[in-house]
């Protein structure tokens, strides 16, 4: 971007490339978009990460972070595939200072979300040189509706965390290239390492700093850029090997299959996937928190066939139009920032039926797409070169405010857990998890009516649907009819018997319709697979309270003390207890 000279832009022109002013403009706009946000409640994973979890209420959980999958306290006897201890150090800190008010929480987020909107720019400035399209990529990164998942939703925030330290390492990569500085190096690994504590999307940066230096690597032969570019991201792939053998280690495995996936049904999938995707980055209309994309078996079917099409169609494009920017080598980098970070998403065994697809996963990934789309805008402008930089600020004008609506419009559907599941039902109206989330949120609501419709519909569909199972026995729990939860929780524990909430629900039920004795198995059950679990305990001391088995009612309240300490009732029964006065039940 050349400085137009003309009168009428030099004011405005001079004004924004005044030192700070450009990046504090992006930043001010990032947290613009998001201030309503702090008017919104606990969502969607928050409720279990963040209300339920007793991992965070706690400083003496935080060794257990280190060496445990970060739903380790909450399922201890689970297999996970996320190891992020510095994740739950950020959700204990956050809890530290504000407890259970949302408030807080969302405007660290969006702190985070504008600490990695000045990264951009910063990142951008220093590949391009040009303080015009810096500024371009971050107000393209703070405004576009593609991060609402990751800034709106609390437990999004893994990946802005995860953004700011693969920037910084990568700045601090870009300054020992230029410097030779071992220093600059040791930072750029230790920010490394502390994004992949963060969250696992971090491994790409080896395979990125690789790209980097392949692309701009002067000697001619391929084998002399592929040995320049080894050495300068072989201590980012040891680094990445190190930690892949620890994060085996803790969660004994590097992957566990969620959902038993063929390779063909992958392969199949992932076209409809990846132009979802693309589509959310060029056109961010209709976004969600869950999508409902089914599963493709047959390469016949329509949801297929048309996504690859217009996938190899642009991927066929795409040279020709990297060639026509004024920086092909950068594009070309910017693209493979682009692709590299939604490779690891596409291993879909990993996640559960339904849940396969999600915004949050294209944050990093729109780093290298505001790149490509500022130097875009420069090209075009570079065409009219009378009024270069008019042209070049409208385009971005333009594109700003088409951004910000987006975001302030579409964010709304994350200010509740009604919201959100009503918006995912209008987009997957036949998709099981969000029926049954939309169901949820409604028996929340204090619809429970509409919740058991909206249960019995998915059962309709596949009677063996273990969430709409036990949500269905949990709505009649709820409702005080035991007798019917009975039948749909005995359903879900003939589907997954390692549950822990449909075993207390479903020895909660049977207590209260007098099977005491019956009862007792299967709350001790869920306390085994969940010996933390809010309530476990005390509906355990409450049933012996009822036996007259006083010194076991008191020894199980304590428990419940110990792993829930804000647990008032179980304080309240326990002094009960202790001064010969038991409560009624």
């Amino acid at each position: 971007m050349q400085v137009e000279t003309s009168s009428e832009n030099r004011g405005l022109l001079a004004w924004i490339e005044r030192r700070g002013v450009a990046e504090t403009l992006a930043c001010a706009l990032a947290f613009l978009a998001y201030v309503p946000t702090l008017g919104f409640q606990f969502v969607y994973d928050d409720k279990p990460q963040v209300l339920q979890n007793p991992a965070i209420h706690a400083w003496r959980y935080i060794p257990h972070y280190f060496t445990s999958h970060v739903w380790g306290e909450l399922y201890p006897n689970v297999q996970g595939d996320y190891y992020r201890p510095l994740f739950l150090l950020w959700f204990r800190i956050n809890y530290a200072m504000f407890g259970i008010d949302p408030q807080g929480w969302h405007f660290t987020t969006i702190l985070c979300h504008v600490a990695v909107t000045y990264l951009v720019f910063v990142l951008v400035r220093r590949l391009t040189g040009t303080h015009g399209i810096a500024f371009s990529a971050a107000t393209l990164f703070a405004l576009h509706p593609v991060h609402i998942e990751s800034v709106a939703w609390v437990s999004g925030v893994s990946d802005p965390l995860t953004a700011l330290s693969l920037i910084g390492s990568f700045l601090a990569y870009l300054r020992f290239r230029q410097e030779n500085r071992w220093g600059w190096m040791g930072l750029a690994l230790t920010l490394f390492a502390l994004g992949l504590l963060e969250k696992e999307t971090t491994v790409v940066l080896g395979p990125l700093v690789f790209t980097y230096a392949w692309i701009y690597a002067e000697r001619i032969s391929w084998i002399s850029r592929f040995a320049c570019a080894l050495k300068h991201s072989l201590s980012f792939f040891v680094l990445t090997i190190l930690y892949l053998l620890l994060r085996a280690h803790i969660l004994h495995g590097l992957s566990h299959s969620v959902t038993p996936l063929s390779w063909k049904s992958m392969a199949l999938t992932e076209p409809s996937i990846l132009w979802l995707y693309l589509r959310h980055l060029l056109f961010p209309m209709g976004i969600s928190g869950l999508y409902g994309l089914p599963y493709i078996n047959y390469p016949a079917s329509t949801a297929f066939v048309v996504p690859a099409i217009l996938l190899v169609v642009l991927l066929g494009a795409l040279p020709w139009g990297i060639r026509k920017l004024d920086d092909p080598r950068l594009a070309l980098f910017a693209c493979c920032w682009i692709a590299l970070p939604i490779i690891p998403v596409l291993w879909l065994r990993t996640f559960s039926e339904g849940d396969i697809a999600h915004d949050r996963y294209l944050y990093i990934p729109s780093i290298g797409f505001v790149l490509v789309m500022s130097l875009g805008l420069a090209r075009i402008s570079n065409l009219w070169r009378a009024s270069q930089k008019k042209l070049e600020l409208a385009g971005l004008a333009m594109l700003a405010v088409a951004y910000a609506l987006g975001t302030v419009t579409q964010q709304t559907y994350w200010a509740s857990d009604l919201l959100l599941y009503q918006r995912a039902f209008t987009i997957a109206p036949h998709d099981n998890l969000v029926c049954t989330n939309l169901g949820s949120a409604l028996l929340d609501a204090g619809d429970p009516e509409a919740a058991i419709a909206l249960y019995s519909q998915v059962l309709a569909r596949e009677p063996s649907y273990w969430l709409s199972n036990y949500d269905l026995g949990y709505t009649y729990y709820k409702l005080g009819k035991p007798q019917a939860a009975e039948t749909y929780l005995r359903r879900a524990l003939s589907v997954n018997d390692k549950d822990s909430d449909t075993l207390i629900c479903l020895g909660l039920c049977i207590w209260r319709q007098g099977r005491a004795d019956e009862a007792i198995p299967y709350v001790q059950r869920a306390i085994q697979a969940r010996p933390s679990a809010l309530g476990y305990h005390f509906a355990l001391a409450m049933i012996l309270r009822e036996q007259n088995n006083i010194a076991a009612a008191e020894y199980e309240f304590k428990q419940e003390l110990w792993y829930n300490p804000q647990s008032t009732a179980a304080r309240q029964q326990l002094d009960a207890l202790t001064s010969g006065a038991a409560g009624s039940k």
